[in-house]
């Protein structure tokens, strides 16, 4: 699926470490936040912070996305629709990657949003998938 014109906006380098350092510093709040609300070494749906926790991780994966888009291409999707980023870092770095993204995505609602809290299984794939994000976004 290719990007509707116009959702993608130009970076350069500045833009690119900035983003990579608010994906970092994200995973980082979202670590402090397991650690806080944990429960004898314990982080489950229950805990205090699980849906900031998870909304951490979404923050940090759409920062790395960007980072990552704008390192392989050079732009990254400036839409509002976090959604329409998905397919611009497809482009950029490959379905593998972009999978981390669409998992972040799908819990974002459930844990910004919603009555209902995020689940154990949302909290594993969240910091999973944000940490390979942040990864990814290093490594370019």
């Amino acid at each position: 699926m290719t990007p509707r014109i116009g959702t993608t906006a130009p970076g350069d380098e500045s833009f690119r470490r900035g983003r990579l350092a608010k994906a970092t510093e994200f995973l980082e709040a979202a670590e402090a936040l397991r650690a806080l609300g944990g429960d004898a070494g314990v982080f489950t749906a229950g805990s205090q912070f699980a849906n900031a926790f998870v909304t951490q991780c979404v923050l940090s994966g759409i920062a790395a996305a960007d980072a990552i888009c704008v390192a392989r291409t050079g732009e990254y999707s400036r839409s509002g629709a976090h959604d329409e980023a998905v397919p611009v870092l497809r482009a950029a770095a490959g379905q593998s990657v972009a999978k981390h993204l669409e998992v972040l995505l799908a819990v974002k609602t459930k844990a910004e949003y919603n009555a209902r809290s995020v689940s154990d299984s949302d909290i594993v794939r969240a910091g999973e998938a944000a940490e390979a994000l942040e990864v990814a976004a290093r490594s370019v």
